[in-house]
């Protein structure tokens, strides 16, 4: 009789096993990993922010004032998606142009950004948003359950996005006078 309580109890314990990597809930989970990445997207606006107040030059800051507004737009997807549970659709995904030929300048921990200078200031972006993408893309592989996995993959496809925008930029403005 022992033999089957202990057999139904690890039969139970079993099932309530849930896609997660904790065990917990997975709308609890869902809602956690939400709120830790508004949290670094509210660092990285900070950060923006401080580089923008910091620095001195008119075309740096029009460039970390434009990145401080597509950091606050993810913001506003992740914050509906802690409120409803899902990304919407009109979360403004582009078309990816992947610069995978600049990432072996993102491998490495940067020096202290020159708030002055765009070549730096565009470096630390891509290492920041190369970093997120990165952390939300091995999230969104190690939970099974569809919506925490489909939430996190699309904030790292938008991620992803950002970084290549932020690429763009870097090439252009590093390579103008190169061709």
């Amino acid at each position: 009789m022992t033999f089957c309580m202990i057999q139904f109890s690890m039969e139970e314990n079993t099932k309530n096993i849930s896609g997660t990597v904790s065990g917990k809930d997975n709308e609890a989970v869902r809602e956690n990993l939400l709120k830790k990445a508004l949290r670094l997207k509210e660092r990285i606006i900070e950060r923006y922010d401080r580089l923008y107040k910091e620095s001195s030059v008119d075309h740096v800051r029009i460039m970390l004032k434009d990145l401080a507004n597509r950091e606050e737009e993810d913001k506003k997807i992740i914050e509906n998606a802690i409120e409803q549970g899902v990304v919407g659709e009109s979360a403004g995904f582009f078309d990816r142009r992947n610069y995978e030929m600049l990432d072996h300048l993102v491998t490495e921990d940067l020096q202290e950004v020159n708030v002055n200078d765009m070549k730096s200031v565009l470096m630390s972006a891509m290492k920041m948003s190369n970093d997120l993408h990165n952390i939300l893309e091995i999230m969104s592989q190690e939970y099974s359950d569809p919506t925490i996995s489909e939430i996190l993959g699309t904030l790292a496809e938008h991620q992803l996005n950002n970084k290549s925008r932020i690429a763009e930029i870097y090439d252009e403005y590093v390579n103008k006078d190169y061709w």
